[in-house]
Order: structure tokens, then sequence, then C-alpha cells
């Protein structure tokens, strides 16, 4: 594999130096800032003395005037050169350029129009190198030509070897239809969200290299007043209500008219005939001709015919490697590094920055042009570079050389991105880093999930999965959060990284108890306080995670008291919001205490205790407020909603719940709303002059955002099964299976009573 030139290498390493030099400036402090200033200005005066002590006083003055005015051009002119490239505005994908005079698919163009007006929906299937998005789009263009109506989604993710899941894809095109994501469970939530943003809009929705039927099946068949495009290679056969629009290889004389647009009339005009022949050894494919066509464009001393005798010598299989064989042999070296670089990646596409992270080079702008020009990688999604299929996987491998080089330039793009990830993340809820993890957070997951992770960089993997924990619980996705914790527990692992790996693992306990899996929790619990050695070196998070795990698993109060004492005395002071959080757990435990004593015919320690959680409830939400956390607040006020209710204060219960959902919505907390809903809906029940239909529908609008596990969800189906006795026995299996995490574990009375009623239905 080739080198970089010395000189770019040069300038990136002396442009680093520089901003790590100053970067430790502030370590100085001010009183050494003004020793190292004084010393300096010292030395600048005895230097001034030696230079003018012997200069004509007339030199002097035309100096004094003239030096400042040159001096403050210089530090202009330097500045605008080493000012930085301003980062790049992102933005949703706009709808892709209009192709002018696609050749050879008139006839295919004007079927997508008429099954589009037809039928709503139309899918347009092709094998790779067919042109199938080039045709999709520019029927997109035919649909709609404003911009406005256009509304396009890439479904190509980054991994290589795994497609975008149906959830994934359903969520990515309700980002692009300004629809919040992380509002559905399933990729059928999302159908009527469709509907609902595209009828009677006029609008094209086009979903481009969709890799099978499975990953739309859940799209509307037809939405009034808007059409929608699928288009890409599918792997599976679409329902018979669908009639894929198959695009098949180019007709001989289309195939020609294309390439003789890259080579030129002239030229072609001298040897039709070895024209027809290299048209017939790319087999009717759009991609393989407008690659020869590149080729020839780039060579214009090689004629047509000595191409073909080359080809001619050739077997079937090896004649479409041959030309893009030759154009590799002319890259520049670090094009050439870059392009190995890449296909050797276990991510299909990175941003153009992450390319010269990769390189280690300032930018790598021209290598990405020289690499596209050639038809060997491909500039999709804005600003990001993928390389084309046929190469994928032959990365540098072979010399230990190589193989070092390979590790380096890894090492440096998951430094690259956890310094990124880290930037957005702390911008969030910021559009702009919105976007870029819209973007990006496929990416960084396939960065996590390398299985061989390189040495030195488990500190950076710490930071990208940091990021996207706050970005999934932004959005409310969590699965992703919990593949993106199980993914760094690994690395750390196999990296040796016991602290980070011990975050990892806690950070799956959390995600596991608000899933309602006390039992999994547990074991990651486990995991996470082998790797601290002694109690007392707990983190603060440990000593809350074990109190949760003690509530979830029974009703030993003591030790959760126990362990929340410990989490209070480990906060770091000044910690407004720990101690918010720490009381609210304080709050949850007496309420527990209460119902245990009330089911035991103990009213009044139960109410005595309830009203105490109330106070207690009232400080923890005074300090959610003064630390400026929605999440915690809303959780405050969902647990004074149910303390009211114990006291049998519906009103003032009714209004913390109002103000609890209103919280969870503006935080797009799905899961804090839906637990609201099922409260409404038991306060409801209570009053004797319900209405079922409305309880129902509260409990209906709650149950598809509630986990598969957990007390919310069981309570929900005991609910509805009460009150739809047609559909009882449903409803106490779905109730059984959401308490199955506690079978054969020690479980709290509250548990043990829901189940009770469960089977009681």
């Amino acid at each position: 594999m080739t080198d970089i030139s010395r000189r770019e290498r040069l300038s990136f390493r002396l442009s680093r130096l520089y901003r790590r030099a100053a970067a430790h400036l502030p370590e100085l402090g001010v009183g050494g800032v003004l020793t190292v200033g004084g010393t300096i200005l010292i030395l600048q005066e005895e230097l001034i003395k030696q230079l003018i002590g012997g200069l004509p006083t007339w030199l002097l003055i035309v100096l004094v005037l003239v030096v400042p005015v040159v001096a403050g051009v210089l530090t202009y002119l330097v500045r605008r050169r080493r000012e930085p490239a301003p980062r790049p505005v992102l933005a949703p994908m706009p709808f892709p350029d209009r192709i002018d005079g696609l050749v050879g698919r008139d006839a295919e163009l004007r079927r997508i129009k008429d099954e589009a007006l037809e039928r709503g929906i139309v899918v347009v299937h092709g094998g790779i190198g067919m042109g199938t998005s080039t045709v999709a789009i520019q029927a997109g263009w035919d649909l709609a030509g404003e911009a406005r109506k256009q509304r396009y989604a890439d479904l190509r993710g980054p991994d290589r070897d795994r497609p975008e899941t149906p959830l994934s894809v359903a969520q990515r095109v309700l980002r692009t239809l300004n629809r919040p994501p992380g509002g559905i469970q399933e990729p059928q939530d999302a159908t009527a969200q469709v509907i609902e943003a595209l009828t009677g809009t006029g609008c094209v929705l086009l979903l481009d290299n969709v890799s099978s039927w499975s990953q739309v099946e859940w799209l509307p068949t037809r939405v009034p007043g808007a059409h929608i495009v699928v288009a890409g290679t599918l792997a599976d056969t679409p329902p018979q209500h669908v009639e894929p629009i198959q695009l098949g290889p180019l007709a001989p004389d289309a195939g020609q008219a294309l390439l003789a647009r890259h080579i030129g009339v002239e030229r072609v005009s001298h040897d039709l005939k070895a024209l027809e022949l290299l048209v017939d050894v790319c087999l009717g494919s759009p991609l393989e001709i407008v690659r020869v066509g590149r080729w020839l464009a780039g060579n214009p001393s090689v004629p047509l015919q000595t191409l073909v005798d080359d080809l001619r010598s050739l077997s079937v299989s090896d004649t479409l490697d041959f030309v893009l064989d030759l154009g590799v042999k002319q890259l520049r070296p670090t094009a050439k590094q870059l392009f190995v670089l890449l296909a050797g990646l276990p991510i299909a596409e990175v941003d153009h920055q992450a390319a010269a992270a990769l390189l280690g080079v300032p930018s790598a702008a021209d290598a990405i042009t020289e690499l596209a020009d050639l038809g060997l990688v491909e500039n999709v999604r804005m600003t990001r570079v993928r390389v084309s299929s046929a190469f994928r996987g032959g990365g540098a491998e072979g010399t230990p050389r190589e193989a070092a080089r390979e590790v380096a330039a890894w090492r440096r793009l998951v430094e690259h991105f956890a310094e990124q990830a880290g930037s957005y993340a702390g911008r969030l809820p910021a559009e702009e880093a919105r976007t870029w993890f819209a973007m990006e957070d496929r990416v960084l997951l396939q960065v996590l999930a390398r299985k061989a992770p390189a040495p030195r960089t488990g500190r950076a993997l710490a930071r990208i999965a940091d990021a996207l924990e706050t970005w999934f619980r932004l959005e409310q996705r969590h699965e992703d959060r919990l593949r993106a914790a199980a993914e760094l527990a690994r690395a750390a692992e196999a990296l040796g990284d016991e602290p980070v790996q011990a975050t990892a693992e806690l950070r799956q306990c959390a995600i596991l108890l608000t899933s309602g899996d006390p039992r999994k929790a547990r074991q990651h619990f486990n995991r996470s306080a082998a790797l601290r050695v002694r109690v007392e070196s707990w983190p603060a998070d440990l000593h809350l995670a074990h109190a949760a795990i003690l509530l979830a698993g029974g009703d030993e109060f003591t030790a959760v008291e126990s362990a929340l004492v410990r989490y209070g005395q480990a906060l770091a002071g000044g910690d407004v919001l720990g101690q918010a959080i720490r009381l609210a757990n304080v709050a949850a435990l007496l309420m527990r205490r209460g119902q245990t004593l009330d089911h035991e015919g103990r009213g009044p320690e139960a109410r005595r205790l309830h009203a105490d959680a109330r106070v207690v409830l009232f400080q923890a939400l005074d300090l959610a407020r003064r630390a400026g956390e929605p999440a915690t607040e809303a959780h405050a006020r969902e647990l004074l909603a149910l303390t009211h209710h114990y006291l049998g204060q519906s009103h003032d219960a009714g209004l913390h719940l109002d103000e609890a959902e209103r919280l969870y919505a503006g935080a797009a907390d799905e899961l804090g709303r839906a637990r609201c809903l099922v409260h409404r809906a038991g306060i409801m029940l209570e009053d004797p002059g319900h209405a079922p239909d409305a309880v129902v529908a509260l409990l209906e609008e709650a149950e598809p955002r509630l986990p598969a596990a957990g007390v919310s969800t069981a309570l929900a189906h005991l609910h509805l099964g009460r009150l739809r006795r047609e559909r009882a026995a449903e409803h106490q299996e779905a109730g059984l299976a959401a308490l199955s995490p506690w079978d054969g574990i020690a479980e709290p009375k509250q548990v043990s009573e829901l189940r009770a009623l469960l089977l009681a239905l």
C-alpha cells in the first residue's frame, strides 16, 4: 500500500502540535502566564534596542508609521488562511437532483407514473447496477416537480451484512416526514402517521435502496392525494396486490448511446464496431457502461479497439473487473490509500471528515473526487462516501506493515467519531445536533460493534456510547440504548478496560429496569458490581441501581433504605439533580411500604407513610426544577399524583397527572406518558360514575407504548380484561406474560397481588 505525501503528513502533524500546545496554556495558571509574558516582553525590548541602536532618526520615524500597517495586513492575511472551513449546514436530506437525458428508460418511466397515479404506491425493482435509483428519482420529479412536495429517504444502512430493520426503516421515514420517531414500538405503529402526514398534500415519498419488501410492508397501500415510490433490489417477493416494475439491462442501442455520451461522438465514429463490443461486455448494465466510459474519457489516447482486444483475452467473469483494475492502478498515492482503507472498513459509508481522519490529513476531498470520477466510490447522503459494492472487503491485509496502518487508521477514525459525537451530544436537543445524530447513529453503533476493537480505543468508544445514550434517550429508542450499552460492554471486556465495562453493564441494568425485566437487570448489576472490588468504591449510580433492583425484587425495605443512604453519601457536593433523584426514590420506598401495610389492613399507618411521601416528593420536585431536568420533574409529578390518589385527593391527583403528561410529552417520553394514562384509567375506574368507553380508550392508547413486560403493562391488561369481558382470556395471557420476569425469583407483594387478580379474570 502506498504512502501519503510527506508534505501532507508534516502539515497535519504541525497543525495538531500547535492545537495541543494551545490547549495546555490554561494549565499555566494566571501567575504562570504573567511570568512567561513578562519574560517575552523583556526579551523583545532588548532585541529592539539591539536592532535600532545604529539607525538614523528619519528612518525610525518611517518605521513607526509603516510597521503597524504592514503588521496589520500580514496578520489579516495569515488569519484568513488559517481560518477553518465552516462546518457544513446539516439539514434533512433533500430530494436528489433531476437526471437530464435519461437513456433507454422512457417506457419504464411512463409505467411508474401511471402506476403511481392509479394505485398510490409503486415498487421499482432492479438488479445491482441497473439504475433503479436513477429511474425512481426521475419518476419522482415527474410526479412532483416542486421541492416542497418531495420527500426522500435513503434506506441503505451503514452495516454491509445486515439491512436496516423494519422498525429502523419506519423511524427513518417518520423523521423524513418531520414526525418523532421514538413514539413507535412496532413498524405498524407508523402506518397511521404516514397517512396523516401525506394525505391530500400532493407529495411523493421516495424510499430508495430498499433491500426487501419486509422492510416496508407496514406502508399503507394507498394514501389519498399522495404517491409512494419504493425502489431497490428486493431480496423477497412482494404480495400479490403489489406488481413491481422490473428494470432489466439496457437495449444495445441505448447502451451505445450512453457510452458515446461519455467518450464523445467523434471518438465513437472512428470505431462503431468496438463500441458495440464494449457495450456487450458490460451486459447492458448502466453502472458498468458509465464506469467504462469514465475510464476511456480519462484516457483519450487509448483506442476503443485496444481495450476490446484486451477484454477478448479474458474470461467473462474477469472482463468487468479489468477496467476497474486499470482505474485503481492509475490512482495517486493518497486516493489509493483511502480506497484501500474504505474497502476494508466494517462500516459501509462515512462522511468526508471521517475519511480525512482515516488518512490522518486535514482534508480528503481531492482523493474522494478522484475515486468518484472512476466510479470506485459513490457520494451519497450529501457529504458521505460509500465504496462501490464490487470492491467491498478489499481492504488492507497481508503484510504486518499494512495491518499496523489499518489499526492506526481505525484508531484515528474512532477518535474522530468520539470527538464529533461528544460535541453534538452537548448541543442536543438543538436541530443541528439532531440532524447529525439522525445520519450517524447507525454508523456509531457499527463502530461500537466491531468484532476486534483496536487497542487503546476504550475511552473513545466510551465517549461514543455516552453520546448515543444521550441521543437514544432523547428519542426514546430503548432497544438501541440497550444495544449500544451491550456493544460497549463487549468491546471494553475485549480491551480489558474494567471501569468502562462496569459502566456499560450498569447502563444495561438501568435500561432493563425501565423496560420491566428485573431478572436480566440483576445479572448486569452483578457483573458491574463484581468489577468494583469494594462497596465503598461503588459510584453513586451503582448504589441507585442496587436500590432499584432490591425494590423490584421484593419488599426488603431496610436493604433498599441502606442502598439509598449510600447513594446519597456517594453523590458529589452540590449535585442538585442527584439529590432530587434520591428523594424521589425515598418517596417511592415510602409509598411501597404504605401499599404493603394497606394490604395488611393497617390503613392509618399506610396513610401516614403516603403523607410523608408527599412531603418528600414536593422537596424532590423543587430540586428537579432547580436542576432544570424535566424528566426527573415529570417522574416526581407522576409519583405525587399516586400519593394524592392514595390519600383520597382525586382532584390534586388529576392536576399532577396532567402536568406529568405534559412534561413527558415535551421530552418525547412515550413510556412515561403511557404510565400516566394507565394511572388515569385506574383513578377513573374507582369513580362509580366512570364511562367504560373512555377508560378503554385511555388504556388502548397506552398499551402499544408500554414495554412488553412490567407492572404497568400487566395493570393495563388487567383493566382491559375487566372492561372487555369478551377478550378477557387474551388480556389475562398478556398480563401474566408481562409479569414473567418475576417467575422463579422473589417478587414484591404488589406483583403477587396483580398476578392473583389476573388469574381470577
